[in-house]
């Protein structure tokens, strides 16, 4: 295998090979762009992530040397509440199975991780002693649960300047929204966008990883995460088509005279 230097400048997914992920290739490239993006920006930076369950996002931060600490919050539940309108389970979900996964990754760089068993519901910012450059949100899949996240995420982000992504944006997109409304009417400087498969990020104060060539190639092709976001959500379109919906709806439109165009 290529040294580390180039597999991130190639966004080489060999990188996730040890651990398996739930993202999908689209998401680890993003991860990837946003790594890459990151170092060329800063000549060092420290990372937190907020639901890992088993390591696999937290693996080419390990590997990277330019990366000093790493937290990894996680409150570790069997069972966990998910805006889909279904309960996720989480098997075998420890913090002891997930440092045993990253031990195979890097055993002599383990030491640059902090875990934190809990929520941000319950955890205080000054548990987080480093300033942290980019923050990956991934715990419970609920608007609720992510704002809240995104605020100890601002907490704790650089002064300086840092970012918070979010994965799988096509679920929680509605918590996305106001937390971008919330740093509208307070006056701060962000920036938003959306990475392939679904990747939302923002960059907060003067932090711009969107000028980063592997980012712009992105952006150029948003298409992909626009598109797959909607086909992930078109099952409720199908649902909402069905008898009796569809006719139900149709009824209800003629009613209000809102299926006519003048």
């Amino acid at each position: 295998m290529q040294n580390f230097e180039q597999l991130i400048g190639n966004l080489d997914l060999r990188l996730f090979e040890k651990i398996e992920s739930q993202s999908t290739d689209h998401d680890k490239g993003s991860f990837l762009a946003l790594q890459s993006a990151l170092r060329e920006l800063r000549s060092g930076y420290n990372y937190l992530e907020i639901g890992s369950y088993i390591g696999g996002s937290i693996q080419p931060h390990l590997l990277d040397d330019a990366c000093s600490r790493i937290y990894s919050i996680d409150k570790r539940p069997k069972v966990q509440p998910d805006a889909r309108g279904f309960d996720y389970t989480y098997l075998n979900n420890s913090t002891e199975r997930m440092m045993e996964n990253l031990r195979q990754v890097a055993e002599d760089k383990i030491d640059k991780i902090t875990t934190i068993d809990g929520d941000t519901n319950d955890i205080q910012p000054d548990a987080i002693t480093e300033k942290i450059q980019l923050c990956l949100i991934d715990g419970e899949h609920t608007d609720h649960a992510m704002k809240r996240d995104f605020e100890f995420c601002r907490k704790v982000l650089d002064p300086a300047g840092g970012a918070i992504a979010f994965h799988d944006a096509q679920i929680t997109y509605n918590g996305i929204f106001e937390c971008i409304e919330n740093l509208k009417a307070e006056g701060i400087e962000f920036k938003a966008y959306v990475l392939p498969s679904v990747v939302f990020v923002i960059e907060i104060g003067d932090f711009p990883l969107h000028k980063n060539d592997h980012i712009l190639q992105r952006l150029i092709n948003n298409h992909e995460g626009y598109l797959f976001s909607l086909r992930e959500n078109d099952r409720y379109r199908r649902f909402a088509n069905r008898y009796p919906f569809r006719a139900m709806r149709n009824l209800y439109a003629k009613v209000r005279n809102g299926n006519v165009s003048n």
